[in-house]
């Protein structure tokens, strides 16, 4: 700005300069307007860099006014019931909007099986094949008593319902039923993750084919906040035996 500034007052200077000279000759002409347009487009770019600056000026005054008065409120709205902050909020006209349309929401605990693959760095091997599941069924009926085997819940099918989980991070509720009740299938998982089996029939699956990253979909959406300013004073608002004034920010 210092620079643009010493740039216009040095041609209207030399300008002042040149007219006062007595006769003017073709070359003195030629500077003249020259120096008459290089003046001419001085000033304009300095008139832009001073609103520029002044919108600049008033954005920093408007964030220190909105940060001061946010953190002014803080206290006073934390000691607010929900009810009495959400009105508080909506009269400063703040907006939260879900950016993710598809988002489903989810338990705020992550799976255990998703935490284990995560942990360890395992990927999601491919389903089993008749010899693969030979295997496993050998191994899990060396590990559990006839008992595990009586359910109605056909393990082959349930074990391609935890791998088609782990693929695509479909939520439980929304396992397709040719896997089985998504409520066993869920508990019979856990089971072999806490007795140490899954990792044992993850390594067999790995054998063959190629294995695919766990997909893990967050517990909470990515959200957008907007705010603005209040249109008009509003007048106080009583919340019961509170009343809460409206800040009006610009």
């Amino acid at each position: 700005m210092r620079s643009l500034e010493r740039l216009v007052a040095q041609c209207a200077e030399e300008l002042d300069g040149l007219r006062c000279q007595a006769q003017h000759s073709r070359v003195v002409a030629a500077a003249l307007r020259q120096l008459e347009a290089d003046k001419g487009a001085s000033e304009r770019v300095l008139a832009h860099a001073r609103d520029w600056l002044a919108e600049l000026e008033a954005r920093v005054r408007r964030d220190a006014r909105l940060t001061a008065v946010l953190g002014a409120a803080v206290p006073d709205s934390q000691a607010l019931l929900p009810s009495e902050q959400r009105c508080l909020i909506e009269q400063l006209k703040v907006r939260v909007d879900i950016v993710d349309a598809e988002f489903r929401y989810r338990e705020g605990t992550k799976c255990l099986t998703i935490q284990w693959h995560e942990r360890t760095g395992t990927p999601v091997p491919p389903d089993p094949t008749d010899s693969l599941w030979a295997r496993i069924d050998e191994l899990l009926r060396t590990r559990y008593r006839p008992h595990h085997f009586r359910s109605p819940l056909d393990l082959r099918a349930a074990l391609t319902g935890m791998l088609h989980r782990l693929r695509t991070g479909v939520l439980w509720r929304d396992l397709p039923e040719r896997f089985g009740d998504p409520g066993k299938v869920r508990l019979r998982q856990r089971t072999w993750l806490a007795d140490g089996v899954w990792a044992k029939i993850v390594e067999i699956l790995g054998e063959e084919g190629e294995s695919t990253p766990v997909l893990s979909h967050g517990t909470a959406p990515a959200l957008s906040i907007s705010s603005g300013p209040i249109a008009e004073p509003q007048p106080s608002i009583s919340l019961g035996a509170r009343v809460v004034n409206p800040v009006r920010i610009s």
